[in-house]
């Protein structure tokens, strides 16, 4: 099940979604503590109100930087094992090279050459090209077993690097240095994708890997640097091996764990699974999810402890919640106090 911190991040990513951009979503916020509530009006004096807005983004600030430091830490890893790969590379080129500057200089000092017939040739050859094969497929194999697991379950082309887990992706995508988040294009369909700068060749431009849920992803813009993008994926339980068709890709069978059982797994990841699997049967069989099953009881409970909203002309926007009309004089109460005391 989401955590307590995440139960609201339907609504904030709605939010965010129409807002476009941090200021909108400020703007919003702050508005409607201020039309609302009595944030403003309740606060004995400017510090208060400030204070607890001070409260709440420093504690946020902590956890967004070290968020931030993981994922340095991981690119630092991503780059050390790409030069490390680079280097293997170099030395068995090199090796190979040798090699055959060897077998020639061998075969130069030949002192003489046996003649056989055209049919003993043909096996000849047919035997050093059924060893070759073997030799290279066991060598594929030996190489294969050695690679270690992608880091994040993701990896990285010359144009960005990325990540996932069964149901999310996030690629990090490097842009020139002091571009603002009004200059990006960013256009996420169901299965396409498009990044860059305006006035630039886009950076992303084609289909995806798979499906994802367009309503349910969205981009930020780090330091004026680094585009960070998150998708949620239409088939929660599929591993990608790859972002944008074309681009070099992963071996999911080296992802840990390739194949997990429910009992195998911690209390909070097997409950999260389970709920997944849940909502996945109830969205084949056309019934509404957990959320929307939790959703519908809140909303029964707001009905029964305000009978005297009409109800009858409600209508449902999804996760944004539903309209409704009050019977008699508007209301002008605030929603909440968070001055007074209880």
């Amino acid at each position: 099940m989401a955590s307590e911190a995440e139960k609201f991040d339907g609504v904030l990513l709605n939010i965010a979604q129409q807002s476009g951009s941090i200021d909108g979503i400020l703007d919003a916020f702050f508005g409607f503590l201020q039309r609302k509530t009595d944030f403003f009006t309740g606060a004995q004096d400017e510090q208060a109100a400030e204070q607890m807005v001070l409260k709440y983004y420093k504690k946020h600030w902590k956890a967004g930087q070290k968020r931030r430091q993981e994922q340095q830490e991981r690119n630092r890893v991503a780059d050390e094992e790409r030069k490390r790969k680079a280097e293997e590379k170099k030395q068995q080129d090199e090796e190979e090279y040798r090699k055959r500057q060897e077998e020639a200089e061998k075969m130069k000092n030949e002192p003489r050459i046996e003649e056989v017939t055209e049919e003993e040739a043909d096996k000849i050859k047919a035997s050093k090209a059924k060893n070759a094969e073997g030799e290279e497929e066991k060598e594929e194999e030996e190489k294969e077993d050695k690679e270690p697991p992608p880091p994040g379950n993701g990896g990285s082309t010359d144009k960005y690097n990325w990540t996932q887990t069964l149901s999310t992706l996030e690629v990090f995508v490097p842009v020139p240095p002091g571009v603002k988040a009004k200059q990006v294009i960013c256009d996420i369909g169901g299965e396409t994708l498009k990044l860059g700068i305006k006035g630039e060749p886009l950076i992303l431009n084609g289909k995806m890997h798979s499906k994802v849920k367009p309503d349910d992803c969205m981009w930020t813009l780090i330091d004026n640097k680094v585009v960070q993008i998150t998708l949620e994926k239409f088939d929660s339980m599929k591993w990608w091996n790859c972002v944008m068709e074309g681009d070099p890709g992963i071996d999911t069978k080296k992802i840990v764990p390739e194949n997990s059982k429910l009992s195998d797994l911690d209390g909070e990841t097997r409950m999260t699974v389970e709920k997944m699997m849940y909502d996945q049967r109830q969205k084949s069989l056309g019934k509404p999810t957990s959320d929307q099953e939790k959703q519908h009881d809140m909303l029964e409970k707001f009905k029964a402890a305000h009978p005297e909203m009409d109800f009858s002309k409600a209508k449902s926007h999804g996760r944004t919640g539903h309209d409704l009309s009050h019977k008699g004089r508007r209301s002008k109460e605030t929603i909440h106090s968070f001055w007074d005391s209880p």
